[in-house]
């Protein structure tokens, strides 16, 4: 596992670093002269499309690909946290009975909202995110 380490040494210096250790982080203030330490665990984090992948030079350097980022020699899987991207809402304009109506919907979430009053009136379920539905249904069915 991986461990983030910040010292503030009695004289003032400081250090960060990051440290491979099987057992958790030992630290001895009063022999070594620490002021103040915090300790925590280090996870690479990699936002993509696809689900990220380690790879080891001859040289000993390791890199989280596809976007090339040095990490610790030490790293493995479990250090690298991966971000998925997140859809983007869809926004549509409906001509409606009383005016234009703003219909979205998330799909991260999977849910409809519409400005007009026969949303709230029929729990979310209006006839602008009924057309919706259906509009989805059937791109995702071609």
């Amino acid at each position: 596992m991986l461990y983030n380490v910040n010292i503030v040494y009695d004289n003032g210096q400081t250090t960060n670093e990051i440290i491979h250790s099987v057992t958790p982080i030992s630290l001895y203030p009063k022999r070594d002269n620490i002021k103040s330490a915090v300790v925590s665990v280090h996870k690479y984090e990699v936002e993509g499309s696809f689900h990220p992948g380690l790879l080891q030079l001859d040289d000993g350097k390791k890199y989280i690909i596809p976007k090339w980022i040095e990490v610790h020699p030490e790293t493995t899987y479990d250090d690298v946290r991966w971000i998925r991207p997140k859809a983007k809402k869809e926004i549509e304009h409906i001509q409606g009975s009383m005016g234009t109506y703003k219909t979205t919907y998330d799909p991260n979430k999977n849910t409809y909202k519409c400005t007009c009053m026969g949303f709230w009136r029929s729990k979310g379920n209006c006839k602008h995110v009924k057309a919706i539905k259906e509009k989805n249904l059937v791109s995702k069915a071609k």
